[in-house]
């Protein structure tokens, strides 16, 4: 037995064209802003479709569409300068997990006149009375809409770094597949990848507890099911529908298990070679599965028990079929070259403290030299 708690988000509405669900929500606040990516939301017609339902409520909404692929502390400060101007009281995360951490950020500190590098440089506390938020995920594998952390982009430190607080748990996430059917391959299978590693890494955590655990096998299975189906066929809806509620899935089992060594390296290493992070992780996670093979064999034993399936054989396959390589040498060369930086960004007090092989600066360089 375990002592645990549990944070889960408000309200959740899963289900294709759940994004009219949109219309049910009390929204609390008069003037929103919708923060999103720069091309997506506005190409495919989303964006307005956002506003069109909003409006209809008689709220006012505004648009901050600058959010980069690994969004920026500079941009988060940009989004609070916009939202303090319009006076915004709701947000609404529109796209990847990068739009939705953006979100989550400033809904979280806007109401401070404070830069977001004074939070994470002074560990100011996240204020509890944050702007209402709701987290509409366009892509299925960040599972940012399950979760009270927004990762940024630290540019001056070249690393990536969390706020953090419960407070930034979205209100109400709509999870409608039916906003990935166009997805790119890349994109599918990056995002889902990034998914799996979260189901896995969970599940494998050292702070794991019988219900995230569920969590977590229930993800992968419907990630490794649909995964390599909706990569084939982009519009297979039923497919789609697996792997972005298996991404959410994960998203609520890691939210409160915590990950592991893939991502606590994996973020180090993305920042330095600008590598996107859900290759990078689909890239490391199984090395990492072969490092932690000690304290995890048993739980690979039951895996296959229960579902026939050897999970490293598995992840190598879906791997290969996506194009991605099984060492990051093999995307740019000269990677090893960047060891030591890596090393020196690393943060063991995260993700790191969850693995179930303890790691230090020894383990790290091993397990890099294999992966690298």
């Amino acid at each position: 037995m375990k002592d645990f708690s549990m944070l889960f988000p408000g309200r959740v509405y899963v289900g294709n064209n759940s994004l009219e669900k949109l219309s049910s929500i009390q929204i609390k606040g008069s003037r929103g802003l919708i923060i999103t990516g720069r091309n997506f939301a506005k190409k495919s017609g989303l964006l307005d479709r956002v506003k069109k339902i909003v409006r209809k409520q008689s709220k006012e909404v505004f648009v901050f569409d600058g959010v980069e692929p690994e969004v920026s502390v500079e941009t988060v400060d940009r989004a609070c300068d916009l939202a303090r101007r319009y006076r915004a009281d709701f947000f609404i995360g529109l796209g990847g997990g990068s739009a939705l951490d953006c979100a989550k950020a400033v809904s979280g500190i806007y109401r401070d006149h404070l830069g977001v590098k004074d939070y994470l440089d002074k560990k100011i506390p996240v204020r509890k009375d944050t702007g209402y938020l709701i987290a509409i995920p366009t892509t299925a594998g960040s599972g940012s809409e399950a979760t009270k952390n927004a990762v940024l982009y630290y540019t001056e430190k070249r690393i990536k770094i969390s706020l953090r607080g419960d407070s930034l748990v979205p209100s109400a996430v709509i999870i409608d597949p039916e906003l990935t059917l166009s997805l790119p391959k890349q994109t599918t299978a990056y995002s889902g990848m990034d998914a799996l590693t979260h189901a896995v890494e969970s599940l494998f955590s050292r702070n794991a507890n019988e219900l995230t655990e569920i969590l977590s096998m229930k993800a992968m299975t419907l990630i490794v099911d649909g995964l390599p189906k909706a990569y084939k066929n982009g519009s297979d809806g039923k497919s789609r529908y697996n792997v972005m509620l298996g991404s959410f899935t994960a998203g609520l089992a890691f939210a409160n298990a915590g990950l592991g060594a893939a991502h606590g390296i994996g973020h180090p290493l993305g920042a330095v070679l600008n590598i996107p992070h859900g290759l990078v992780n689909a890239v490391l996670l199984p090395h990492v599965i072969e490092y932690n093979m000690s304290a995890c064999s048993a739980q690979l034993e039951q895996i296959k028990k229960v579902t026939g399936m050897d999970l490293l054989k598995k992840i190598r396959s879906m791997n290969r079929a996506f194009g991605i390589p099984a060492r990051i040498s093999a995307i740019l060369p000269r990677a090893g070259e960047k060891l030591q930086e890596i090393l020196d960004r690393m943060d063991y007090s995260a993700s790191m403290s969850y693995n179930p092989v303890a790691m230090d600066e020894a383990g790290v360089k091993k397990l890099l030299k294999e992966a690298l």
